[in-house]
C-alpha cells in the first residue's frame, strides 16, 4: 500500500511535465490517472501561498495609505481623514500584488497551471504544465527544423547542380516492367507510387520511385508505365518530357 502511494506521489509531480514525455516512462507510473489530483493540489498550493501573501502586501499598503493621510491630516486639519485614498489603496492592492511581487507571480503560476491541469484532466485530455510544455515546444520544434535543414544541405551535396531530366529505356536504368524511367537531380513533388503523368503525347503512371548513386550523384528515378486501361486517374501531374 505504501508502494502505492509513493507511485502515486510520484506520477504526480511526473504530471508537470509535457504531455508528449509520457509515453517514455515507465508503465508502473500512471502519470494521466495522477493529472487531475496534480492539478488540483498545485491550485490549492497556489491558494496557500497566494491568500496570506495577498493579506500582508495589503496590509503593508493600506498602512502607507494609512499613514499618507493622516500625515496629510495633520499638515491640514480641513482636510480629514480621506477613506478614499485607504478603500483604493486596498482595491488596487489584488493587482500590484499579482503584477509586482514574486510571491504573486508563483502564485498565478500555480493557480494557472493548476487550474488548466486539472479541467483537462476531468475532460479526459490531460496535458502537462502550460509554461514546461511551451517551452517544451519551442525546443523541440527548433531542433527538428535544424534536424530538417541539416538533412536538406546534406541531400543537396549529394545530388550536386541541378540538372534537366533525362530518359533512359528501363532495360538500362535496369528497372523491369515499365516503358520509361525519369532520371531526376531532384524529388519531384507529388510525384509518387500511381501518380498519372500526363506529357503532350501520352499519359503514364509513375511506378515505385528508386533512389541511386549514378556518377558519383544521388538521383531519383522515376519508372513510368503507359496508362493504357480504364482505371480512374485520382491524382495527376503535367510534365513536359525532355528530348530524347
Amino acid at each position: 500500500m505504501l508502494l502505492r502511494w509513493l507511485t502515486f506521489a510520484v506520477a504526480m509531480v511526473l504530471a508537470f511535465l509535457p504531455h508528449r514525455l509520457w509515453r517514455r516512462l515507465p508503465a508502473s507510473l500512471a502519470v494521466a490517472p495522477a493529472a487531475f489530483t496534480s492539478g488540483v493540489l498545485t491550485l490549492f498550493a497556489g491558494a496557500a501561498i497566494g491568500i496570506p501573501g495577498f493579506l500582508a502586501h495589503a496590509a503593508v499598503n493600506v498602512s502607507i495609505a494609512n499613514q499618507g493621510v493622516l500625515d496629510a491630516a495633520m499638515r491640514d486639519p480641513a482636510i480629514g481623514y480621506e477613506r478614499g485614498m485607504v478603500a483604493g489603496a486596498v482595491s488596487l492592492s489584488i493587482f500590484s500584488f499579482l503584477l509586482l511581487t514574486p510571491t504573486g507571480w508563483l502564485t498565478l503560476y500555480l493557480i494557472g497551471s493548476g487550474g488548466v491541469r486539472a479541467g483537462a484532466a476531468w475532460f479526459d485530455d490531460p496535458v502537462g504544465d502550460p509554461l514546461l510544455t511551451g517551452l517544451d515546444e519551442f525546443f523541440w520544434r527548433g531542433r527538428d527544423r535544424s534536424q530538417v535543414r541539416y538533412q536538406q544541405l546534406l541531400r543537396r551535396a549529394s545530388e550536386g547542380a541541378e540538372i534537366p531530366d533525362r530518359v533512359v529505356s528501363s532495360a538500362k536504368a535496369g528497372i523491369p516492367g515499365c516503358d520509361l524511367v525519369i532520371v531526376s537531380s531532384r524529388r519531384k513533388p507529388g510525384w509518387e507510387r500511381g501518380v498519372a503523368v500526363y506529357t503532350a503525347s501520352a499519359c503514364y503512371r509513375i511506378g515505385e520511385p528508386v533512389e541511386r548513386t549514378v556518377a558519383g550523384k544521388l538521383r531519383t528515378l522515376y519508372p513510368l508505365t503507359e496508362h493504357t486501361d480504364f482505371e480512374a486517374v485520382r491524382k495527376s501531374v503535367h510534365y513536359d518530357m525532355p528530348d530524347g
